[in-house]
């Protein structure tokens, strides 16, 4: 049912003026299109875009101090000196000191006993990232090194914990393969690190670690195990031979993990 006062000269009216103010007040802006501008501070002529009803005429505030300050002169010394101490504003009263929610904590690393603060809620046991890799690279594998998709896999073992999806999937391939091996056999000290390779094949005496990348680290590590262990073999699956492996067997192994896999643990 549409009411008569809808067609009434004078409600047309003030709808009218309604409408108007609101467009002035730019509140039908964005259902307008933006307009371009050109700066109108001579020797600039930058280019920028506008709501219609937005009075702006430079590009920028830079532009804008450039001529509504060239009028006023430059400041006096005590008129700068005034401006300067309002905008430094109050002294910091806890500058150079240590909050009461920081908590002093002793390195985990017994070689290094530096104190370092910390959070309450933090846990952090090193105070550098040197002086974890120096104890928890003593571990079978590294949590800092390891960042692919760990866990147990339940049709390869309901015991060994794989570190990674390429990990899994090379002992895969070794079973597909009929090639006996062994998970993480041995851990070996190199001095400042210890060193576990991923697989050991028996009939082959060959140890096998499956890396995506070299980094400066692994790299070091490496070189150790070869020159203090040169009478054993040690063979490395990187990225462009793992990839290989996978496009010739994958289709064959209905286990397989992709990159996007999902498994059981």
């Amino acid at each position: 049912m549409r009411y008569s006062f809808y067609d009434s000269s004078e409600y047309k009216r003030k709808q009218s003026e309604i409408t108007k103010r609101k467009q002035a007040e730019g509140v039908y802006d964005h259902l307008v299109k933006r307009e371009r501008r050109t700066c109108t501070r001579q020797g600039c002529e930058q280019v920028f875009q506008v709501k219609p009803s937005d009075s702006k005429v430079y590009c920028g505030k830079s532009c804008a101090a450039l001529v509504n300050n060239k009028g006023r002169g430059s400041r006096s010394i005590e008129v700068r000196k005034k401006i300067s101490a309002s905008l430094k504003g109050h002294p910091n009263p806890f500058k150079g000191r240590i909050k009461i929610p920081h908590i002093a904590v002793e390195c985990g690393n017994a070689n290094c006993g530096k104190r370092f603060f910390q959070k309450r809620w933090m846990k952090k046991r090193f105070c550098s990232n040197q002086c974890a890799m120096r104890v928890i690279g003593g571990s079978p594998t590294s949590p800092k090194a390891a960042r692919g998709k760990a866990g147990i896999r339940k049709d390869i073992s309901d015991t060994l914990y794989f570190y990674s999806r390429w990990e899994a999937n090379v002992a895969r391939l070794f079973s597909y393969l009929g090639i006996r091996w062994v998970f993480q056999p041995k851990t070996f000290d190199i001095g400042s690190q210890m060193y576990t390779p991923d697989f050991y094949l028996p009939e082959e005496d060959t140890y096998i670690e499956v890396k995506n990348f070299m980094w400066k680290y692994s790299k070091e590590r490496d070189e150790k195990f070869r020159t203090l262990y040169p009478t054993l073999k040690l063979k490395l699956i990187l990225k462009d031979e793992y990839l290989e492996l996978e496009r010739k067997y994958s289709a064959f192994i209905v286990s397989w993990e992709y990159r996007n896999s999902r498994f059981e643990s």
